[in-house]
């Protein structure tokens, strides 16, 4: 069984199209979506429709998908510091660009999933067991990467959310972060995702970068006047993390 793994795509279109082209000559069995769709970049409604589009397996619910399920109206959120308060004006920014229907899709997504991908017992999350924003790096220790389960049967954990693809063993078990289709932030600015192939007990994991067109999604979030598009440029340009608040924003 051939698997792509994809994630964090927030909003940026111009890179999972991209993304999505590569992926079609790789052929695989069956994508999943391990979240954060959208939030932060200028294209939600787009980035729906590519998703949809390719009819995945299961999508894993990301911390800012959650937005949709815990606040109805943007009233509804009271931010709390300057980050909160970020995270609220592109909150309303993709409401006003997502359907009803879409934003139910998206806030609906389960938080984790589990299921077999030929023989091996796989789990999927977006950051961690009962977390949809733990922090697990790359360079955590061993102990740390072997926590990430639920069953100790399961071989293989893939998740998303920190925005820096790699793969690591640990408590017998194969590890696999996909990056960020959207926002890198480990220093590469090309759109990443993992493909997975799986034969019984056998296992190869491939970490592609995909360059795509930066200029363009920059020219679309301000062209639509998104909120913090000089944040999202940054990022976008230098695959870092551009949204550092004072240690008071939480």
């Amino acid at each position: 069984m051939r698997l792509a793994m994809i994630s964090d795509t927030h909003g940026n279109a111009v890179a999972f199209e991209e993304v999505i082209r590569d992926l079609r000559e790789q052929s695989p069995d069956a994508v999943v979506f391990l979240g954060d769709l959208v939030m932060r970049g200028p294209q939600p409604a787009e980035c729906a429709e590519l998703l949809s589009g390719l009819n995945p397996l299961v999508s894993i619910r990301g911390n800012h998908d959650d937005y949709f399920a815990r606040y109805a109206e943007v009233s509804d959120w009271q931010p709390k510091n300057d980050k909160e308060a970020m995270n609220v004006r592109s909150f309303e920014y993709n409401k006003r660009l997502l359907s009803s229907a879409e934003q139910r899709w998206i806030g609906g997504w389960p938080a984790e999933h589990t299921f077999f991908a030929d023989d091996m017992q796989t789990e999927l999350y977006h950051a961690a067991p009962g977390a949809l924003a733990k922090i697990v790096w790359p360079w955590a220790p061993p102990e740390e990467l072997a926590a990430l389960h639920r069953h100790e049967a399961t071989r293989l954990v893939c998740f998303g959310h920190i925005h820096h693809a790699f793969t690591r063993n640990a408590g017998g078990r194969t590890i696999v972060n996909c990056g960020s289709i959207g926002l890198p932030f480990d220093g590469d600015n090309r759109a990443s995702y993992s493909i997975v192939d799986i034969q019984g007990a056998n296992m190869s994991v491939q970490i592609r970068r995909v360059s795509y067109d930066i200029e363009k999604v920059i020219r679309v979030a301000k062209q639509r006047a998104m909120p913090d598009v000089e944040l999202f440029e940054l990022a976008v340009r230098r695959a870092e993390f551009a949204y550092s608040f004072s240690k008071s924003a939480g």
